[in-house]
């Protein structure tokens, strides 16, 4: 996800969004995109609400509704002022969306949030707001949807799972790829050849290890300690901007962004789940569709 995140963001120009709910780290991911952006040579500016990070070479407008400096007023100002990047902390409203497109369609590299639940459905969200579908279409570069799991304390415990778990483990896991034309063929053998390529990324001795918490003094007990990020990367092909084209339903966005790559929150949850990071319950609790 993260190669594939950085060879979309460093495009020269176009529409990235991160979607999540309030306090799922939107605004800590945006200001690590244009940490990685920022160079002396790169004019950057923000529209936030509030400024909630600083950076050093980062040119950043704090929103006052009082004073009737809005996104959109503030999107006008930047313009004209030839920045190379945009950063706008939240697209609410139409002429904000508009805005962020007709910027990206002129040359700049735009960067928003969306209070959506998952990369697919902001599409729809954008395209609901009345949205022209050939220009946004032509603006889009991707959308990064965004959770945040607790993380397991260093205190957990490594234990081999029953082959009904892995069953059940495949199966949740498989709930997100069953729309895709392989596992519509064959299930099974889809099935099969996932588990192959778990038990050699992940597996210990040609076994996978899932975790289970504990609780120490460190955690107080819980279990868990800090959080780690679950997302789930659209990135927006030829096909994808077809269907954006077409005003296609979610399911068939989907559809074509899973089997364009694209990895779900559940789906990079439950990788993170044979990597150690955290467990079932957390991802399930987090990514409720």
């Amino acid at each position: 996800n993260k190669a594939r995140l950085i060879k979309t963001i460093e495009k020269p120009y176009g529409l990235f969004y991160v979607c999540g709910p309030t306090g799922s780290g939107k605004t800590t991911t945006l200001h690590s995109v244009l940490k990685h952006l920022n160079t002396p040579e790169t004019k950057i500016w923000t529209a936030e609400d509030p400024v909630e990070i600083t950076q050093k070479g980062l040119r950043q407008v704090q929103i006052n509704k009082k004073a009737g400096i809005d996104f959109a007023l503030v999107m006008r100002a930047f313009l004209r002022a030839d920045p190379d990047i945009i950063m706008v902390g939240e697209s609410r409203d139409k002429e904000t969306v508009s805005m962020g497109v007709e910027a990206s369609l002129t040359g700049h590299l735009v960067f928003s949030t969306l209070h959506t639940n998952s990369a697919p459905e902001s599409i729809t969200r954008l395209l609901d707001m009345g949205m022209d579908p050939f220009n946004f279409a032509d603006a889009l570069l991707g959308i990064l949807a965004q959770r945040l799991a607790r993380k397991l304390c260093d205190c957990k415990q490594a234990y081999e799972p029953t082959s009904q778990e892995i069953r059940d483990f495949i199966k949740e896991y498989s709930d997100e790829l069953r729309h895709t034309a392989a596992w519509k063929l064959d299930p099974g053998g889809e099935a099969q050849k996932l588990l192959e390529t778990w038990t050699e990324e992940y597996g210990q001795g040609g076994k996978l290890t899932f975790y289970r918490a504990v609780g120490c003094d460190k955690c107080n007990k819980s279990g868990y300690k800090g959080r780690v990020g679950l997302h789930e990367l659209l990135v927006a092909d030829d096909t994808l901007k077809r269907l954006v084209q077409e005003r296609a339903r979610v399911a068939e966005i989907f559809a074509a962004a899973v089997e364009a790559g694209m990895r779900t929150l559940k789906m990079d949850g439950m990788e993170k789940i044979m990597l150690g990071l955290t467990d079932l319950k957390q991802v399930r609790s987090v990514c409720i569709k």
